[in-house]
């Protein structure tokens, strides 16, 4: 249950932040804010690059694999139209070529699987950077004491006056973008 650990490391940080002992007065005023860190990624200077190499990458590897999967298929179409003729040794022994071909299918998309994510993490990375960066400095311009992001769930109501999704947008766009996030 992501959301009530969420929702509970909140509460505690803000009962940490605002509690100073019975009856004393408060030292430091609370000043909060959120974004909606899913349109932030989507207006980031870099991101839409990011995303369609990431695309062009991905329909590569699905060809690879569905190349793959036609090749396996076709095997196992073959088989099944001979084996009555097959002697019980060449059905045992195309049975286990069909085995080894899926198995190495299998472990192949799995591979694929693991490079997707990586390459994603690779390509994105430069913009979360730069977009966390925009945060801090945000919040340290600014004076929050905490930035909440709408998009991750935990944040169930607000008033809109402390969303500050486009001064975020407005950051990292001055500073320029992201160098590098659309490498090949």
């Amino acid at each position: 249950m992501r959301y009530s650990a969420s929702a509970v490391l909140v509460a505690t940080g803000l009962a940490m932040l605002g509690y100073k002992g019975i009856n004393q007065p408060q030292a430091t005023e609370i000043k909060l804010a959120y974004i909606n860190s899913n349109v932030v990624l989507e207006q980031a200077p870099g991101a839409a690059e990011a995303q369609a190499t990431f695309d062009r990458e991905v329909a590569r590897w699905r060809s690879e694999v569905q190349a793959a999967a036609d090749s396996l298929q076709e095997m196992i179409t073959t088989y099944e139209q001979q084996q009555v003729m097959l002697s019980p040794e060449a059905r045992q022994e195309r049975q286990q070529v069909i085995m080894q071909k899926r198995l190495e299918y299998d472990q192949r998309v799995a591979d694929l699987q693991q490079v997707a994510q990586r390459r994603q993490v690779e390509l994105v990375q430069p913009i979360y950077d730069q977009i966390t960066a925009a945060l801090v400095q945000i919040r340290v311009e600014e004076n929050y004491t905490m930035i909440f992001d709408a998009a991750s769930g935990g944040l169930m109501d607000a008033d809109t006056t402390l969303d500050i999704t486009s001064q975020v947008i407005a950051r990292i766009r001055q500073q320029g973008g992201v160098e590098g996030g659309t490498q090949n």
